[in-house]
C-alpha cells in the first residue's frame, strides 16, 4: 500500500509539472506589406519612320537618331534589330549601317540582319542611337531608284 501511495504521489507530481510550466509571450503585427515585381518597358522616339531616308547616294552616309527611353523600374539592356517588310531585296542586301551612342559604336555591318550590341539604361534613362546608312560606292547602277521598307525592333531585357 505504501508503494501505491508513493506511486500515486509521483504520478501526481509528474502530471502537475506539465501543467505548472508557464512561458511569457508577446506578439505585434506589421500590416500592409506589399511585394511587387519591377517592370521592364521602353519607348522609342520618333515612334514611326525613325530612320526614313531619301536620295541616298553611294558612298555618302545619311544619319538619323532614334531616342530610346527606359520607362520601366528596372535597369535594362536595350538592343535594336530590323526586319525587311517590302522593297527590292538586292538594294536591301547592299545597304550598310553603323549605329553608335555617345560616340561608341554598337553595330557596324550590313543593314540586313542588323543587331546592335546591348546598351545599358537605368530606370528613366535615355540613349540616342545614331543610325548611319550607306550605299557602298561599289554598288551596281541597277540600284538607282530602288527602295526598302524596314521595321526596327527595340528589345529590352532586365540587366543582370
Amino acid at each position: 500500500m505504501k508503494k501505491a501511495i508513493v506511486w500515486a504521489c509521483v504520478m501526481a507530481i509528474a502530471g502537475s509539472v506539465g501543467f505548472a510550466g508557464a512561458y511569457f509571450t508577446a506578439q505585434t503585427s506589421v500590416p500592409e506589406n506589399i511585394i511587387s515585381a519591377g517592370t521592364v518597358a521602353v519607348t522609342a522616339a520618333p515612334d514611326s519612320g525613325a530612320i526614313s531616308m531619301e536620295n541616298l547616294a553611294p558612298g555618302t552616309p545619311t544619319s538619323r537618331v532614334l531616342t530610346v527611353t527606359n520607362t520601366g523600374s528596372l535597369p535594362v539592356d536595350v538592343s535594336v534589330t530590323e526586319a525587311k517588310r517590302a522593297g527590292i531585296t538586292e538594294f536591301y542586301n547592299a545597304l550598310t549601317c553603323s549605329v553608335s551612342t555617345t560616340g561608341q559604336p554598337v553595330y557596324e555591318g550590313a543593314l540586313a540582319g542588323m543587331q546592335t550590341a546591348p546598351v545599358r539604361l537605368a530606370a528613366g534613362e535615355s540613349a540616342e542611337l545614331e543610325f548611319a546608312v550607306t550605299i557602298p560606292v561599289e554598288a551596281p547602277n541597277t540600284l538607282v531608284g530602288d527602295y526598302v521598307k524596314i521595321t526596327l525592333y527595340v528589345d529590352a531585357a532586365q540587366a543582370l
